[in-house]
């Protein structure tokens, strides 16, 4: 399967979308490679790319006046890497993304996305739904922080992202979850001598 067909499919996941529209927004996209470690998206940058993910992996994550780390989201095969308040507000991204595999994403300038959302209804309906999922995933990873405890976020976790603790840097997990390396693999030992 070529890369466009896999974006095709994942775009039809949402919506019905006529395949000369496909076709249309398939010529916009443009192929983006990154090495492990680099950024597709740095703090204190502006965005104006939006990227689709073929094959690999990026953590999404701030830094606070220490230098210490905070994981926001992880995002692999077929999820969207955006910062989204910053291509519409114009201002730096507050928050890097980060190759944490060999990464393949196809992309697409914020400016080529608004004309094209602009010229169907059936793109707006589309970017309504990956709206809505988003903010679906936002407040349920907000209501995982404030009310779970921690050994409940990384069963949580796990079943969420079943491929993801083999493909992800324990103390980059634990950080997601919001506790210390030294917690998640107290927690880890926990359940497998259960």
């Amino acid at each position: 399967m070529n890369y466009f067909s896999k974006l095709s499919e994942t775009l039809k996941k949402y919506h019905d979308i006529p395949e000369h529209e496909l076709n249309k927004i398939c010529e916009l996209f443009y192929p983006c490679k990154l090495q492990k470690g680099e950024f597709f998206i740095q703090c204190g940058f502006l965005s104006d790319t939006v990227g689709f993910i073929v094959s690999g992996l990026l953590r999404y994550y701030y830094i606070d006046k220490n230098g210490i780390e905070y994981t926001k989201a992880f995002a692999a095969e077929n999820d969207f890497a955006v910062s989204y308040a910053s291509m519409l507000l114009k201002q730096p991204s507050p928050f890097s993304i980060q190759a944490l595999e060999n990464t393949l994403l196809l992309c697409i300038k914020y400016t080529d996305l608004e004309k094209i959302m602009n010229s169907s209804l059936c793109w707006c309906i589309l970017a309504r739904k990956v709206i809505e999922k988003v903010y679906i995933q936002k407040q349920k990873r907000e209501k995982e922080l404030l009310l779970d405890d921690a050994q409940t976020r990384y069963i949580n976790f796990i079943k969420q992202h079943p491929s993801f603790h083999k493909r992800i840097k324990q103390h980059y997990i634990a950080s997601y979850l919001g506790i210390s390396p030294v917690s998640l693999s107290r927690i880890r030992k926990n359940m497998f001598n259960n």
